[in-house]
């Protein structure tokens, strides 16, 4: 094998680690509440007025 198709397999290999990590990061139970709530911030900003004057 060549130099290149080396560097290939090492790229392929860490980007599917990083890839892994970043699932079980996002999957993982210590950041579900965090996650709920930014998911329900969209909900509850809904009832504030908006900040556009309109004249």
């Amino acid at each position: 094998m060549d130099l290149q198709t080396e560097a290939r397999i090492v790229v392929t290999v860490l980007g599917f680690i990083v890839f892994l990590g970043i699932c079980f990061w996002a999957f993982s139970r210590h950041n579900k509440a965090s996650f709920e709530q930014e998911a329900q911030r969209v909900f509850l900003d809904d009832d504030l007025p908006s900040s556009d004057k309109q004249t």
